[in-house]
């Protein structure tokens, strides 16, 4: 890297230094717009607006009348996918800002990477799957394929005389 003359040699680390002073100026500069970043989101119908700031973080949520009489579980799915659309927002913001700031650097597209790893792109569902309220159990009275376990059973608890509402008394007697 440094070349056989001295002078030489003391402009190469000169330029280094400067390099390293630009980068450092740079993500200093991009640390302090990714702690102001925020993305606001407002749902389709204007029910939900949700606020992240830059680390994704929800800061702000506003329910609008829209949402009185609302089946709980659809305001709860609006609210997770606007916050879905927040923070994948943000995970475009955060890629422009590493790209003007700091421009094409590995620890620049690193940061980028874990913005990508933490908020993928939010998936737009139809509007029959958005009003299904669904679990990770399957609906209610639905067979899960494979299962065979028998259900549980609840344990006996053992006898305190201190924990029963009887007053004492046995009702065996």
């Amino acid at each position: 890297m440094l070349g056989q003359n001295p002078i030489e040699a003391g402009e190469q680390l000169e330029r280094f230094a400067e390099t390293l002073q630009q980068k450092a100026q740079g993500y200093a500069a991009l640390h302090q717009q990714l702690g102001s970043a925020s993305v606001t989101e407002r749902s389709a119908g204007g029910e939900v607006e949700v606020t992240v700031d830059g680390n994704g973080v929800l800061t702000r949520l506003e329910l609008s009348e829209r949402t009185r009489g609302m089946d709980p579980a659809a305001v709860s799915a609006t609210v997770m996918g606007c916050l879905r659309q927040a923070q994948a927002r943000l995970r475009e913001q955060v890629s422009a800002l590493v790209a003007d700031t700091v421009g094409d650097d590995p620890a620049g597209n690193n940061i980028v990477n874990q913005y990508a790893e933490r908020f993928p792109y939010a998936v737009e569902e139809d509007d029959e799957a958005r009003r299904e309220p669904r679990s990770s159990l399957g609906r209610l009275g639905e067979e899960i394929p494979g299962d065979r376990r028998e259900p549980r059973r609840p344990r006996p608890r053992p006898y305190d005389e201190d924990d029963d509402d009887l007053g004492g008394g046995s009702i065996l007697r």
